[in-house]
């Protein structure tokens, strides 16, 4: 299945615009063109996205479709953008994803004394989950990568910086923290919240609920948990970080398996210095015990 970076804006602005005639308009193309991406798209995927009403209408399928096409185009604009930025700078570049499991202020912290080391690198900065690491160093241009992963790196040079254990966690007072020992079926019977990648070619997240929500950032499933709205798995080092609502979960035993995150910091080979590997490898080491990293 092939579905391009123009049919996917077609289909968004149709569902945006309500209508593929002003769809049209907005992308300055002729209407018969964006009825032919979203035909297309339609014919590739087996099913309708829209209704053909006398205004069109998103089938359940396409408004379920709506919001990661709508993520895909925007982290599109975001490249050509960067790219042209690119062709008029000389200065050192550096374009970095860190985990949304980090913390902002250590984040902070950790690039203010960068930026200090390394003056002259002109750095741009993209948030993203583990999972999406390969796939943006891979395909859109990415250089470096820190980001928390349960798997190796496919097509970068990798250093493992520490290991912290998955855990499900819950609010205090959620149904599930009263149990000693939860099975499966008691998972089931209450809502999970999912960590899902915006990647296209990420691996799905573990879906044991029927009822799930899903959400970008390991950082909002610990909030969600915390009120109560459902049980999440998360790296165990969020509990001891500076979140707020760190003291209105628990972590509660799991009757899965669960996989240790190893926190990487991934390179294109050949396209980061090894200063600046070394730099990011030797703060981070000063930093494992406070993240709760283990070898």
């Amino acid at each position: 299945m092939t579905l391009t970076i123009e049919e996917l804006r077609s289909f968004a602005a149709a569902a945006e615009m309500g209508s593929f005639s002003e769809a049209a308009r907005k992308l300055r193309r002729a209407q018969s063109v964006v009825s032919m991406h979203i035909a297309g798209m339609e014919a590739e995927l087996g099913y309708k996205l829209f209704e053909r009403t006398p205004k069109p209408v998103l089938t359940p399928r396409g408004a379920e479709l709506l919001a990661g096409a709508q993520r895909l185009v925007a982290e599109a604009d975001r490249l050509q953008t960067r790219a042209a930025a690119l062709s008029q700078t000389a200065s050192p570049a550096l374009y970095m994803g860190i985990d949304l499991a980090l913390e902002a202020p250590v984040m902070i912290e950790w690039l203010r004394l960068f930026a200090k080391t390394f003056p002259s690198v002109r750095l741009q900065v993209e948030n993203m989950t583990g999972s999406e690491a390969d796939w943006f160093l891979a395909k859109a241009g990415m250089n470096l990568a820190l980001v928390f992963s349960s798997k190796p790196a496919l097509e970068s040079d990798e250093r493992v910086l520490g290991r912290t254990p998955l855990c499900i966690v819950t609010s205090k007072t959620h149904p599930l923290a009263a149990l000693t020992h939860p099975t499966l079926d008691d998972l089931k019977r209450h809502r999970q919240i999912v960590v899902y990648a915006r990647a296209p070619e990420s691996s799905p997240p573990a879906v044991v609920s029927t009822d799930h929500w899903e959400v970008d950032s390991g950082l909002w499933a610990l909030g969600l948990a915390a009120k109560g709205l459902g049980w999440t798995i998360l790296p165990k080092f969020l509990l001891l970080g500076q979140s707020p609502y760190r003291n209105a979960v628990t972590a509660i035993e799991s009757p899965m398996t669960l996989e240790s995150e190893r926190l990487v910091l991934r390179g294109r080979p050949g396209e980061v210095s090894s200063d600046i590997l070394n730099w990011w490898t030797t703060t981070i080491g000063r930093y494992r015990q406070k993240l709760g990293l283990a070898d």
